[in-house]
């Protein structure tokens, strides 16, 4: 079976065990054909088109190019049980009788024998009863006379002659009294107080043992029934009863009906236990949300709940009917929409942060603090005071320090201290680091290594050595 049929809960389970395979247009007519809780049980081959069997009944599939469908209800007529190769059932529809067979799940054919009732071999409803008849009065030749002079002998009497119960006089024909729906101890009360002897039996086919005491029982049938001519010797009473909370069997010897029961909300266990009391043995489990079928043999099923049935509660059931029943494990709710798996949300990136366009640093983050340069003495008092225009270091005159380490005049010193100060103006100094200190900006130097070096005036305010391109 395709998808078309497993995707739906009522055809999933034959869907899945059923071998017989139907086209497409099939399985859309079937769907629409198919009540709201009316489930598939089994499919058969009927001759050139198909037959469907769920728990309302039997579907028939005719027109293989445009199907269409005589529905069955049940419960069925079953002409002849499971026979031949093919373990095919005979049912009777409108007459004519149906071969069904081929079921991969239902290969004896048992779900359409408990789905109805075997009718007698002496039944009219059979087709070709004359010729039954015409070939019985061919083999007993005899009795047929024999019948056919009685019948003449009875004739001649005319209709001057008074009948055997006439002859007796009225005073012998007893009054059949009607006790037809009272209870049965009342009825066999009733009976008795008109002398007649009572017997009690079970009005269906169940044949349960029953006693004309029973005040719980309520007669369906009577023999003779009212208004019945009977023989002045007819002295005994029969009644045919069920229990007063069973309805009566559509015929004597029916099958027997009851009241299907309310299993909604109900464990499990409690209501198998429900469905045995009243003889109602075939059931059908299915999962409330999915649809598949349970086995309550393989799985403990006793504390699950009863979310649907099928059939309603309340309606009158023969106790061959299929009962299907819905389950949903314990603590879940039937009203609660069948679970699906959602995915896991994916996680958020985290935001990047923002560069600080003030600082230069993103986010919040704190700058590094600024490496402040350390002070060499040697290199640092050469090139202040070789940058300094005025001669002058740690505001002391050149020319002082000069003269004092001197042994030459005046003059010569202050001509070698005003030298000194223009070398250092004209940054010929050697052995100053970069990023240190300087002044004033413009100043030129050499660092220890050799590189040209420049007095820059930084973001900071302060004036620092920095390499010289140019």
């Amino acid at each position: 079976m395709s998808d078309l049929l497993a995707g739906d809960p009522r055809t999933a389970a034959v869907a899945a065990g059923e071998g017989i395979t139907l086209s497409d247009s099939h399985k859309q007519v079937l769907l629409q054909e198919l009540g709201v809780d009316e489930v598939v049980r089994s499919v058969y081959h009927d001759g050139w088109g198909y037959a469907v069997l769920t728990g309302k009944g039997l579907l028939l599939f005719w027109n293989l190019l445009a199907p269409k469908v005589t529905r069955v209800p049940g419960p069925l007529v079953i002409l002849r049980s499971s026979y031949g190769m093919f373990d095919s059932v005979d049912v009777l529809v409108d007459g004519k009788p149906h071969k069904l067979h081929g079921s991969k799940l239902d290969p004896k054919g048992e779900l359409l024998e408990a789905a109805g009732k075997l009718l007698p071999p002496d039944s009219p409803l059979r087709p070709g009863g004359g010729k039954r008849t015409s070939t019985w009065i061919r083999r007993h030749p005899v009795s047929v006379a024999v019948g056919v002079a009685a019948v003449l002998v009875a004739g001649l009497s005319g209709p001057g002659q008074p009948d055997a119960v006439a002859q007796g006089g009225s005073d012998h024909a007893r009054t059949v009294p009607d006790v037809r729906g009272a209870a049965l101890a009342t009825a066999a009360a009733t009976a008795r107080r008109g002398s007649w002897w009572v017997t009690a039996a079970d009005a269906s086919s169940a044949y349960r043992p029953v006693t004309a005491s029973r005040a719980d029982w309520r007669v369906c049938f009577q023999s003779p029934t009212p208004g019945e001519p009977t023989r002045p010797n007819t002295r005994t009473l029969a009644l045919y009863a069920v229990p007063e909370a069973e309805p009566c069997p559509s015929e004597l010897d029916g099958t027997r009906r009851v009241m299907m029961p309310d299993l909604v909300g109900e464990r499990f266990d409690a209501a198998s236990r429900v469905l045995a009391e009243l003889d109602l043995d075939r059931v059908t489990l299915f999962h409330a949300h999915t649809g598949q079928r349970l086995d309550d043999r393989r799985q403990n099923l006793a504390d699950w709940q009863v979310c649907r049935q099928q059939p309603e509660a309340d309606i009158e059931v023969p106790v061959t009917t299929q009962v299907d029943v819905w389950l949903l494990g314990p603590g879940v709710s039937c009203t609660a929409p069948s679970p699906t798996a959602e995915p896991k949300p994916k996680p958020k990136p985290k935001p990047e942060p923002k560069p600080d366009s003030a600082s230069g640093t993103q986010g919040n983050a704190t700058p590094p603090p600024r490496t402040q340069p350390t002070r060499d003495s040697g290199s640092h008092g050469g090139a202040s005071a070789g940058a300094s225009g005025d001669g002058t270091r740690d505001g002391a005159p050149s020319g002082g320090s000069s003269s004092a380490g001197s042994s030459g005049s005046s003059g010569s010193s202050g001509s070698s201290g005003g030298a000194s100060g223009t070398s250092g103006g004209s940054g010929s100094r050697s052995g100053v680091g970069f990023g240190q200190f300087c002044s004033p900006v413009g100043a030129t130097a050499t660092t220890s290594d050799g590189r040209p070096a420049k007095c820059f005036m930084g973001k900071d305010g302060a004036a620092r050595w920095g390499y010289h391109s140019g």
